[in-house]
């Protein structure tokens, strides 16, 4: 999976990939600036290779008027947002771990990346939630 978490709306922009590459990763930005046309974007960076390609520095290289790039310790996965999503989301996967069960991952994937919503600037403490999951309701 590669995603992207819009802090202020807790919405996700994620595909589901059946191997990361910086091909992948590449297309997956471009993506995510034409659902984001207009916007100056701040991208949060962990030190995946792909993530360093020279094709995708290049790519954000040619971006470099609208989007900052935030890179990560790699010490520190705490300190990016989505590694929450994604805790949260490979929970309610967690049915589908079966390497048995990979129809199942790839069907149900989808829709489970398409409806947890975080909430980050809540009163109480950061939280996400999701409606009835499919594993839930097996």
């Amino acid at each position: 999976m590669v995603g992207a978490l819009e802090y202020r709306s807790g919405q996700l922009a994620t595909t589901l990939e059946p191997a990361a590459s910086s091909a992948r990763f590449e297309q997956f930005l471009t993506d995510l600036a034409a659902r984001w046309p207009d916007d100056q974007l701040v991208l949060v960076l962990d030190n995946a290779s792909y993530h360093r390609s020279p094709a995708v520095r290049s790519w954000l290289a040619a971006q470099h008027e609208r989007i900052t790039l935030l890179w990560l310790p790699t010490s520190s996965p705490q300190l990016n947002l989505i590694e929450r999503v994604w805790r949260f989301v490979k929970s309610k996967l967690a049915c589908h771990r079966d390497g048995n069960d990979l129809p199942g991952l790839t069907t149900f994937a989808p829709d489970i990346l398409d409806r947890p919503r975080a909430t980050f600037a809540a009163p109480t403490r950061p939280h996400l939630f999701l409606c009835q999951s499919h594993c839930e309701s097996a």
